[in-house]
């Protein structure tokens, strides 16, 4: 989490209460405000230890807040809408970590004069406010993780640097619930804006828009960009951006889709990165084994729900699909993979113990560009490599 060094590593908990409904939660803020307190609000699910939003108080005021999800592209967010000079292109997946890119370094910008001082307060205001939604909707939203619960720990009054921005805690929280309440009555609560539009359709969607929308929808639906990613980047109101989609989400065209955090660490390029959706952890390793000594990078994804989320993030160059397992088969991955434009044309390679001419035709039916048979021998992977890749990265 994104957290100023001064309150960063404080772990005194004094009392730990459950949330049932959002008065709970106006309660417990309230108390904050009223009781003055100086002190860290955790928010957690029953059985997870790991806070997934933070809240930080100084004397009743808000001073700062964190969250698990997505702390980079929510801080690149604000400074996008703010200070448009320190941002990160997020077209750049892969790129170093820019100077200036936390709250420390940001209160030095403003004692050179290099940013003003209302600057860094609408910058961490944003965070806020984002974070506040965010627990609003979780308490809104059926109980699939667990129960919150809410843990308080105080920290000395003197561990607070005096450089840290306060927010009156009764005016951020009326911001966030009437962002809410505005998301709510667009219909909207049951998705998060924390999801990233991506094409499922490609086709239908082609054929039901202009081409001028068409444009714009495959630009911004590549699943790279959240909703408030693309608020951010296009200088448009959420709502009224996302209301715009939601009837091609409806249709089918287009889904909302979890997306990973901004990825600052530029790791070395030794080959082609390759992909392996499969459940086995032996038939895995085996994979490993083979791929990497002849120069690939390699990814696992076990989990086939998983599979859609994880390629978006890592664009991998070809993909070994198990046919058989759990919850969704290879034929039903593969189809959902050729649904998105940028997989288009990205080699798929179904993996079986069963050889037979039905399966064959079943996966060339589903946009599978080949086949290879179990068990898994490094003749036949670096053989299939060398059919759909440009070249071995060892022979290049």
């Amino acid at each position: 989490m994104l957290t100023p060094l001064s309150v960063r590593s404080i772990d005194l908990p004094i009392a730990i209460y459950k949330i049932e409904n959002s008065d709970d939660l106006a309660k417990y803020i309230q108390i904050c405000s009223r009781e003055q307190i100086s002190g860290r609000l955790d928010f957690t699910f029953s059985g997870n230890q790991t806070a997934i939003w933070s809240l930080f108080f100084h004397q009743g005021c808000l001073i700062w807040s964190a969250g698990e999800l997505h702390p980079l592209r929510r801080w690149n967010r604000q400074l996008h809408q703010h200070c448009p000079h320190l941002a990160a292109d997020l077209c750049q997946q892969k790129t170093e970590r820019p100077q200036n890119w936390d709250y420390g370094s940001l209160v030095n910008q403003v004692k050179q004069g290099k940013i003003s001082p209302g600057k860094l307060a609408a910058i961490i205001g944003g965070n806020i406010l984002e974070i506040l939604f965010d627990i609003i909707q979780a308490v809104h939203l059926p109980r699939q993780n667990g129960e919150m619960q809410l843990a308080y720990s105080k920290f000395p009054q003197d561990l607070v640097d005096s450089k840290l921005l306060s927010l009156q805690l009764d005016q951020a929280w009326q911001h966030a619930f009437k962002a809410w309440t505005i998301w709510q009555k667009a219909g909207l609560a049951g998705f998060s804006p924390n999801l990233a539009p991506v094409i499922w359709d490609n086709e239908g969607l082609q054929q039901h828009t202009s081409q001028s929308v068409y444009k714009n929808l495959t630009t911004m639906a590549n699943g790279n960009w959240t909703l408030r990613d693309l608020a951010a980047k296009l200088r448009q109101p959420l709502v009224p951006l996302t209301q715009s989609i939601m009837p091609y989400v409806n249709q089918g065209m287009i889904g909302l889709t979890h997306v990973g955090d901004i990825n600052f660490y530029v790791k070395p390029v030794t080959g082609s990165l390759i992909a392996y959706i499969e459940d086995s952890r032996f038939d895995s390793e085996m994979m490993g084994r083979i791929l990497a000594p002849a120069g690939y990078r390699f990814i696992n994804i076990r989990d086939s729900i998983q599979a859609l989320p994880m390629l978006l993030e890592h664009k991998p160059d070809l993909i070994f699909l198990d046919l058989l397992m759990p919850v969704a088969n290879g034929y039903e991955v593969c189809a959902q993979i050729r649904r998105i434009s940028s997989f288009k044309n990205i080699p798929i390679i179904i993996i079986t113990s069963s050889d037979g001419i039905v399966d064959r035709v079943r996966a060339k039916i589903v946009g599978s560009s080949g086949f290879l048979a179990k068990p898994i021998e490094p003749v036949k992977v670096l053989s299939a490599l060398r059919q759909y890749l440009p070249a071995s990265p060892l022979s290049a």
